[in-house]
């Protein structure tokens, strides 16, 4: 269901980099709280199995899913910039060298996005990683220290007010409210409280609110999944209405829009077998989701190459050919390339994992 999600997400970036969908960037905002919410997931998961989160097997990991897919965009941005038409922005090896230290949310912020050119996508890749490089390195801190998930959460809280309250309010000279880092790590940190408080439940009605209330009420604030199905059609209309209004600022949109995926992401989990919720683990979707990565680095090259090559083209043609050809070379990627660096990395960590076994048996000695 969650590769559906992406699969939205991405498919809402496209139709808005094609100029089909105004408001499409919230897809953005949802990688972001998906990105959160599944990290901070996999880091408990490890810390409840092991009372342990291995920093140097998550980085590695890491690395293992993003720089393959990176160095291929840089490798076809070069070969547009030789072959086909010298691209906009800064010289090539500037942007490139940009995007290989994961700074360019900050150039972006700071009034370069257009300087980017095609590489621009890689700014939320930049913002990514540097989430990834604090947050498991913070959380690990907090749980050796024996925090418990109401701690951590007062602790997300106050990170997300702290980075909201520095995050410039509008645009002007010389720098994007879209691109600030500091709204949009606020974002990611939303997604990672939202994964605590659905992990350990820490919304729940008092049972001393409840012991008054007659039985027939009771019961039904105790039908859970019936109010999840609710919440989420709710919430899922709330989104569509952000995708249609044109009107709100951009920096409201966006952080509207993780405020309300969060919660979804939350109860379209604990309604899986739902309509909703099925519809968002369609086949087509899950599929898109699965190389979601690569579509979101590859598609606006690819647009504009398109763009370049028919620049009198319709609207509907050139956003047809521009997403075809992202799909083409998505899954080229994610078959050719970084299905087989994931699939090596595990084989090498099972492989580390039994040899480590077998060091810690001891012989028997008769």
């Amino acid at each position: 269901m969650l590769d559906g999600l992406r699969g939205i997400a991405i498919l809402l970036v496209m139709l808005t980099h094609t100029d089909l969908l105004p408001n499409g960037y919230v897809g953005v905002d949802l990688f972001f709280a998906l990105s959160g919410f599944l990290i901070t997931t996999l880091l408990y998961e490890e810390w409840d199995g092991s009372r342990r989160i291995d920093l140097r097997r998550f980085y590695g990991r890491r690395a293992r899913r993003l720089l393959p897919a990176l160095g291929l965009l840089i490798v076809l941005a070069l070969a547009v910039d030789l072959a086909c038409y010298r691209m906009s922005g800064w010289p090539f090896p500037w942007k490139a060298l940009a995007s290989v230290l994961f700074v360019n949310n900050w150039l972006a912020a700071t009034g370069h996005a257009h300087d980017l050119g095609s590489l621009n996508p890689t700014w939320s890749l930049a913002q990514e990683e540097q989430f990834y490089l604090v947050w498991p390195l913070a959380l690990a801190l907090l749980l050796r220290r024996g925090a418990g998930p109401r701690v951590v959460a007062l602790a997300l809280l106050a990170g997300i007010a702290g980075l909201l309250a520095l995050a410039p309010a509008g645009s002007g000279v010389g720098y994007s409210a879209y691109y600030s880092p500091a709204a949009r790590a606020a974002e990611l940190l939303f997604g990672c409280l939202g994964a605590v408080v659905w992990r350990h439940r820490l919304v729940r009605i008092p049972s001393g609110l409840l012991r008054p209330l007659p039985p027939s009420l009771v019961a039904l604030l105790g039908a859970r999944r019936a109010w999840r199905h609710a919440a989420a059609v709710a919430l899922t209309y709330c989104f569509l209405i952000l995708l249609a209004d044109d009107q709100l600022a951009t920096e409201r949109v966006y952080l509207s829009a993780c405020l309300v995926a969060v919660p979804l992401i939350i109860s379209l989990i604990g309604t899986q077998d739902g309509p909703l919720a099925r519809l968002v683990a369609a086949a087509p979707l899950r599929a898109l989701g699965r190389i979601s990565y690569g579509l979101y680095l590859f598609h606006l090259l690819a647009r504009n190459v398109v763009y370049h090559y028919l620049p009198a083209g319709s609207v509907y043609l050139n956003a047809a050919l521009s997403i075809a050809v992202s799909v083409v070379l998505a899954a080229g990627s994610w078959w050719m390339i970084e299905s087989r660096v994931l699939a090596r990395g595990r084989r090498a960590s099972a492989e580390r994992r039994r040899r480590a076994a077998a060091g810690r048996l001891v012989p028997i000695r008769i």
